[in-house]
């Protein structure tokens, strides 16, 4: 495997011009992830400013890896940041079906590296930590994975419907998954790691309690090696220790709902879009309701959730918050503030529309006595197999061409095997026939003056019937080239499927299938985190 970068950013606004460090964006965060000393600053802070101490559920934390399949260097991780000997650098993602696209691996695997390069960098110990989403409950979002095919991304999916706002945490993995790894392993070549990919997961199916639990298994198996700490904060002893927390929004709110309404404002001054609304009165934190997730509203003394058909007075619901902890759940714009209540958090690494959210939480974090962390861009990585290379060769595709798809490639390599010039003959004889027409019917037109709307009539059936065979000449002109282009849609196909980037779409397990699972290890050998170009990972 080897690796080549090229000039790309995110194609979200916001987090573009954070990346290029605009002054105006740069301002809404905390820190400048471009600078080195951002770190050592809130290294700092962590170290000696921080006024809250932190109480790490360890004995939790390590039983729950343990359970997972984790090594060693986990449970030494969780071990250095118990004894306040370590920093955290974090991500997360929602719990997705088999891992879900290919960005959750490359959070993973970013997470990893900037731990490691900023252990070198600091002199102080920084471990891995992945936030497993298992609060979150849309379960639509993460209930499909797509595979690449032959004939082009192919959509693998679950069909039963649970609950609307269960959290995925509390969600069994479905019967129908047995099922779902059959149509895999029809679609995945009977070559390479296929089989004992198939088999771990339907044994790591077997042995989940939910599909959080299924998710956690499955990327401990892809990390092992590498020391990442996997946190479900459904478990009691972590939702115990967010009481805190959730005490201080009931008894805050809706003041938190405010300052994101102002972050929008200033988001809006800027010309970008905000990546969550303000609705004026939210707390931000759910209520579990016969175990769905019901959001609070705030109004004076009272809550209500989103129906008005519950009331709670604030005193109760604070009560509850610290003697019932597990019964709420921190909402998008909590859940980083509970990371830092939890983690000696240095840096969070985030996607795009993380970056979006962060710009929006710098006075909340304020709010509740703590500093956002250094907000670092996730990687952003494109897989290229050796015959989708061979045919980029083939018909000089540049990579730079990657990001934005061969749809308009495509169409120059149409017009440049045009021996005839198709469009440029078809305009010159349109035009030559809208002018002797023209000529035409003035000249007859003096007969009767209705003979002018005719002869229009007459003009739109012949330019219709113009375009008509134009489009049968460039439908055999295709059919000529028709092996090229069936080529160049399977580039297409394999780097840019559905219009989106490959990191969207794809899942990681049918190319662990086809080159086993030590080419995660080999990624992260060419994972460079220093620059933030897109990286191309070509297997060999």
């Amino acid at each position: 495997m080897r690796v080549e970068e090229i000039e790309g950013l995110y194609p979200p606004a916001l987090a573009r011009s954070y990346l290029q460090g605009e002054p105006g964006v740069i301002r809404l965060f905390q820190y400048d992830p471009r600078r080195q000393e951002a770190f050592r600053d809130h290294l700092e802070y962590l170290l000696t400013q921080r006024q809250e101490p932190l109480d790490l559920p360890a004995e939790c934390l390590k039983e729950y890896n343990l359970s997972l399949g984790c090594g060693s260097q986990t449970t030494a991780n969780i071990e250095l940041i118990e004894k306040n000997r370590a920093v955290a650098v974090v991500t997360g993602q929602q719990p997705g079906f088999l891992t879900g696209p290919l960005y959750t691996i490359y959070k993973a695997m970013g997470t990893i590296v900037l731990a490691r390069k900023l252990t070198r960098e600091l002199g102080h110990p920084v471990v891995p930590v992945f936030w497993i989403g298992a609060d979150d409950h849309d379960f639509a979002e993460v209930n499909h994975i797509y595979l690449p095919t032959s004939q082009g991304p192919q959509r693998v999916g679950l069909e039963e419907k649970p609950g609307v706002r269960f959290s995925l945490g509390h969600l069994p993995v479905p019967e129908e998954a047995g099922r779902l790894l059959d149509q895999i392993k029809e679609l995945t070549p009977p070559m390479g790691w296929q089989q004992e990919g198939i088999e771990l997961l339907r044994k790591t199916a077997r042995n989940s309690l939910n599909v959080a639990d299924w998710f956690g298994r499955l990327m401990t198996f892809l990390f092992k090696d590498y020391g990442l700490v996997m946190v479900n904060p459904l478990l009691k002893p972590l939702r115990q220790r967010s009481a805190g927390l959730f005490y201080q929004a009931v008894m805050s709110a809706p003041r938190a709902d405010q300052l994101l309404d102002s972050a929008c404002r200033e988001i809006r001054s800027l010309g970008f879009s905000p990546q969550v609304q303000s609705e004026g009165n939210k707390a931000h934190l759910f209520l579990y309701i016969q175990g769905q997730r019901q959001t609070l509203f705030a109004d004076k003394q009272t809550f209500y959730n989103r129906e008005k058909r519950t009331t709670w007075e604030r005193e109760q619901l604070a009560e509850q918050a610290l003697t019932q902890p597990d019964s709420f759940s921190p909402d998008v714009v909590l859940r980083p503030v509970l990371q830092n209540k939890l983690f000696p958090v240095l840096a969070y690494v985030a996607g795009p529309g993380e970056m979006g959210y962060f710009a929006q939480f710098k006075r909340i974090f304020e709010l509740f006595n703590e500093r956002m962390p250094v907000i670092y861009p996730r990687p952003n990585v494109t897989l290229v197999e050796p015959l989708i290379h061979k045919l980029m060769q083939k018909y000089h595709v540049p990579l730079e061409q990657i990001p934005r798809g061969l749809e308009d490639f495509i169409a120059v390599y149409l017009e440049q095997s045009d021996e005839v010039g198709i469009a440029a003959l078809f305009n010159e004889f349109n035009e030559m026939l809208k002018k002797h027409h023209k000529g035409l019917v003035k000249k007859v037109a003096i007969i009767n003056p209705v003979i002018q709307g005719l002869g229009q009539d007459c003009l739109r059936r012949m330019t219709g019937n113009l375009r008509a065979f134009e489009a049968k000449v460039n439908q055999h002109h295709r059919r000529n080239h028709e092996a090229a282009l069936r080529q160049l849609a399977k580039i297409n196909h394999m780097l840019h499927p559905l219009g989106q980037w490959q990191e969207r779409v794809y899942n990681v397990f049918p190319y662990l299938m086809k080159y086993g699972p030590d080419c995660i290890g080999e990624m992260i050998s060419l994972m460079d985190v220093e620059n933030w170009q897109q990286k191309i990972l070509f297997f060999d």
